[in-house]
């Protein structure tokens, strides 16, 4: 069943790509839920930055 949820189109150069592509085969996961956990990683961490900061 399709999901509702928003979604971004992201763009890599080549070199990037493969990179992570063969991170996400070491991790066994698509390169898809890769990019998820990195960029929801990275915003958990602004936000605690800006917390503190705060």
């Amino acid at each position: 069943m399709p999901s509702n949820k928003p979604k971004v189109q992201i763009r890599f150069e080549d070199e990037d790509y493969r990179y992570l592509e063969d991170w996400a085969k070491s991790e066994f996961i698509p390169i898809t839920q890769l990019c998820r956990q990195l960029i929801l990683k990275a915003a958990e961490q602004r936000k605690s930055e800006q917390e503190r900061s705060a």
